[in-house]
């Protein structure tokens, strides 16, 4: 079991979540924000069956003249059906706002100036699938080792109605730069640099991972517990990586950064195209899980939309019974993950660095040692990186 252990290490990964507004208007200032719902769920209705779903959920305006505006999160990884499921709901949008750092980035190189507020140069752009060099990345790897598909292989990115509403690569590392200018306190954009590199296959670590990831995926065992491990991480934090405790000054610049300024971005893009889709149409904000509870929040408070319905899409699910799992196996995955949520505050020294746990994979490391279970929460990191990143 040793050896099943090892692969819940290489396996954990993360996503890469309603309540009305005051009841009356002279209250409204001192009532407090609305808390977004759940947008992650397990079901867990059969007893030797467990899924994964993620909530797509519609928002209608206070304004007549405004379309309606879905709030799609998604899992970077996750059945063929799941992605054939969601890309009919995004085909039957007006228009699909959707992220990537990379699109951004060869969109402001490719046509400066002319994408920003231009849907139709937008989608002359190349999308992030026709133009991804990273198909043999940790994610790809990921994906094969749990059975899975990954995001940018199975959405068709060249539908007329995508446009990519996302922060380039060098904008992001401009913010980074003035977050420590302001706060005086260095580490997120050497944390960013290494968070770039894991993603896209440059480092050691990310060599390891995937010769792990082919031979321990070829167990159909192992394969189910690092299914589990997943679904077991995303209930305990929901998909919002905010939600882990502990978080050193380095990852809070960081996470303002690659989540809520990446969102003032979709926020702006809204904005400008809510009055041009008007009434009948809609709109469609296709993001990581980990966007959508502050999208959520922004877009009650600040453009007055309120929640209607949801739709949950099952990313995937387990069969405890087909694949031989025990209940003491299942109790030693959950156990596992906690551990490993855990580790996340684990390891501060006078400084306040962090010396292990996953922070330490984004350059909070000493220079000395290597500890086993960095192994494990290198990968954790690693794809909950695919998911703010994008």
């Amino acid at each position: 079991m040793r050896f099943g252990l090892g692969y819940l290490g290489c396996a954990v990964v993360a996503l890469a979540g309603c309540s009305g507004p005051g009841a009356t208007v002279t209250r409204r200032d001192k009532e407090p924000p609305p808390v977004p719902a759940p947008y992650v769920r397990v079901l867990n209705a059969v007893s030797n069956q467990v899924s994964l779903q993620i909530a797509a959920r519609e928002f209608v305006p206070a304004h007549r003249g405004w379309p309606v505006v879905w709030l799609e999160g998604v899992s970077h990884v996750g059945d063929s059906n799941y992605y054939a499921q969601l890309q009919k709901h995004l085909d039957a949008q007006t228009l699909v706002l959707f992220e990537g750092v990379g699109a951004a980035e060869r969109e402001a190189g490719d046509q400066p100036g002319q994408t920003e507020g231009n849907p139709a140069a937008a989608q002359a752009a190349p999308p992030p699938a026709a133009a991804s060099d990273d198909r043999g990345s940790l994610q790809s790897a990921l994906a094969a080792s749990l059975g899975l598909v990954f995001q940018l292989e199975a959405i068709d990115y060249h539908r007329p109605n995508f446009r990519n509403s996302d922060l380039s690569i060098t904008q992001l590392r401009d913010l980074m730069l003035q977050s420590e200018t302001a706060s005086g306190k260095p580490g997120a954009s050497e944390s960013f640099q290494n968070l770039m590199q894991l993603m896209q296959g440059d480092s050691w670590l990310d060599a390891l991972l995937q010769m792990a990831l082919r031979l321990l995926g070829a167990n159909p065992k192992f394969r189910a517990l690092g299914r589990l491990a997943l679904i077991d991480l995303l209930s305990e934090i929901q998909g919002d990586p905010s939600q882990l405790q502990g978080l050193p000054p380095e990852m809070k610049q960081l996470l303002e950064v690659l989540l809520q300024r990446r969102n003032e971005k979709v926020i702006s893009d809204l904005k400008s195209q809510l009055p041009e889709i008007g009434r009948d149409g809609s709109i469609a904000v296709f993001f990581g899980t980990g966007h959508m509870p502050d999208l959520e929040l922004k877009l009650r408070t600040q453009l007055k939309y309120r929640p209607a319905r949801e739709i949950w899409f099952t990313v995937f699910q387990v069969d405890l019974t087909a694949a031989n799992v025990t209940p003491a196996e299942r109790k030693l995955v959950d156990d596992f993950v906690k551990w490993q949520l855990k580790e996340a505050g684990a390891g501060k020294n006078s400084e306040g660095r962090v010396t292990s746990g996953p922070f330490s994979t984004f350059g909070f490391r000493p220079s000395f040692g290597f500890r086993p279970s960095d192994f494990g929460v290198g990968i954790l990191t690693a794809k909950w990186g695919n998911h703010v990143v994008g």
